[in-house]
């Protein structure tokens, strides 16, 4: 069953953009909106935003959609549809200008598992407008010249369009004005690509000189901001530090890469783990290697999943112990995933979803160095993850035959809404709490109380921070909500 009919692919991108609106109109704004919604952070603006930071784009951002209810539903409910659309481009191999003609389990597979991110993720991410802008953003962005250049690992291109050639200058700016582990990684794939087709072809295209160059610029302009030079000098005394001593970078390795790039990602784990194991018996080839990554997926995938039901069990009392065998369970499993696609995918393939799941790795990679960090950073890591996940599924897809994929299919499609009515469920109940907040501080500015008590909003997993976390941020809240300075506001 191919998608020939494109309503029907159209319905299924409507749907998913209908509940980004939904979600994106009511999640609530968080801890950082609080000061982006402040005529402070206006001047900040007029002053470059110097000493603060260079995501000069998501700045940009964040000061819309604090401003704007619309802006911020808009902003989050066309670039998750950006994401979905690119990724389904990549994994299909087509161009922009093709016709459209895709297979629905390979559709419905990436909305799910953009979907099922772990609460941690989700809260940090879809939940959090603020965090959105920096961290989602610039996802579709470098996800452009990512399809356009991913033909180069199975073929030579012979040409690439001028519009292509051109497109991917102001691409490679904007990309860099949001994240810095991002910008980093940008400009290294720009370097990689660049030996890449030079070693293999012999040839280096002006396509890959003209984003190399636009991202270093790009790469440039965010890191001459005076915030990062004050961060390095200060290492660690600031609110925005950067430590390169080998102590705290092997402490952050362990615990923070690892745990958000793999063990908190359980679903993606055992559905990895499903793929590759087809994978391997497809080949039908007896070996050791073979045995020793079935034992690997699924004693991961079942010790993921046991550790998300009992997150307080240890192996070892000791703690650095503990955090170090996790660490190592979970790269196993990485390397293993590496070389089972490496063993078991055609020559014309590997390449390709190697380098997509190493991604992964490689943005991650400089939030060793960073502080403060959270799942939030981890975003396009699990998007190049569930990319690589899909570029199997499409290898199987491809070669299936005659297997009928009607009942799949419809197993997917009734999974993806399912989890979108949880979501809906969720967030219509945060956003009664909210309008509940917003009558009981016009209640209490009307009535010129002298104390207002505002309920704590439930499902706290998947939003950012709805309550003030130190008396700062409780003057930022009240301000933020027009509240007079004088009145007490609790939160019970």
């Amino acid at each position: 069953m191919k998608i020939k009919d494109n309503r029907v692919r159209y319905f299924i991108y409507a749907a998913f953009f209908m509940l980004f609106v939904y979600l994106g109109y009511k999640v609530p704004y968080c801890l950082d909106e609080w000061k982006w919604g402040l005529p402070q952070r206006v001047e900040l603006m007029k002053r470059g935003f110097s000493g603060y930071n260079g995501r000069y784009l998501g700045n940009i951002l964040a000061l819309l959609i604090t401003r704007s209810e619309v802006a911020k539903t808009l902003v989050i409910s066309v670039c998750m549809v950006l994401i979905v659309w690119l990724m389904e481009m990549s994994v299909r191999r087509k161009t922009f200008s093709e016709k459209d003609k895709s297979d629905p389990i390979l559709l419905l597979s990436l909305i799910l598992l953009l979907l099922v991110v772990p609460a941690s993720l989700y809260g940090q991410s879809y939940g959090w407008p603020a965090a959105f802008v920096n961290y989602e953003v610039p996802v579709p962005l470098f996800l452009v010249y990512f399809i356009w250049t991913d033909e180069l690992y199975r073929n030579k291109v012979e040409k690439y369009s001028w519009f292509q050639t051109l497109a991917v200058i102001p691409l490679g700016i904007c990309v860099q004005l949001f994240s810095e582990n991002i910008t980093i990684i940008v400009v290294a794939y720009a370097v990689w690509m660049m030996i890449y087709t030079g070693v293999r072809y012999r040839k280096i295209y002006l396509i890959e000189v003209n984003y190399l160059w636009s991202a270093i610029l790009g790469a440039v302009v965010m890191f001459s901001n005076s915030a990062y030079s004050s961060a390095a000098v200060h290492n660690g005394k600031t609110y925005k530090s950067i430590d390169m001593s080998a102590g705290v970078l092997l402490q952050r390795f362990v615990v923070r890469i690892w745990t958000n790039l793999v063990l908190n990602n359980w679903v993606l784990t055992v559905i990895l783990a499903v793929l590759l194991t087809a994978l391997i018996l497809k080949k039908r080839k007896q070996s050791f290697a073979a045995a020793e990554m079935l034992v690997v997926f699924w004693g991961y995938s079942v010790y993921s999943i046991f550790h998300r039901i009992c997150p307080e069990w240890t192996f070892d009392g000791n703690q650095a112990v503990d955090r170090g065998i996790m660490a190592l369970l979970s790269m196993l499993f990485f390397i293993n995933v590496l070389l089972c696609i490496w063993m078991f995918t055609e020559k014309e393939e590997r390449i390709s979803i190697c380098i997509t799941y190493l991604g992964s790795l490689a943005f991650a990679a400089p939030l060793i160095a960073a502080d403060p960090i959270g799942p939030r950073c981890f975003y396009i890591s699990y998007v190049f993850e569930v990319l690589a996940a899909a570029k199997i599924l499409q290898y199987f897809l491809k070669n299936r035959g005659e297997i009928q994929v009607f009942y799949p299919a419809l197993i997917l499609a009734v999974t993806v809404c399912i989890s979108a009515v949880f979501y809906v469920r969720i967030f219509m109940i945060i956003g009664k709490y909210s309008d509940y907040r917003a009558e009981l501080i016009e209640e209490a500015v009307e009535q010129n109380a002298e104390e207002l008590t505002l309920p704590v909003m439930p499902f706290s997993d998947y939003t950012g921070y709805t309550e003030p976390i130190d008396e700062i941020w409780n003057e930022k809240f009240k301000e933020f909500y027009h509240i007079p300075e004088n009145m007490t506001v609790r939160f019970e």
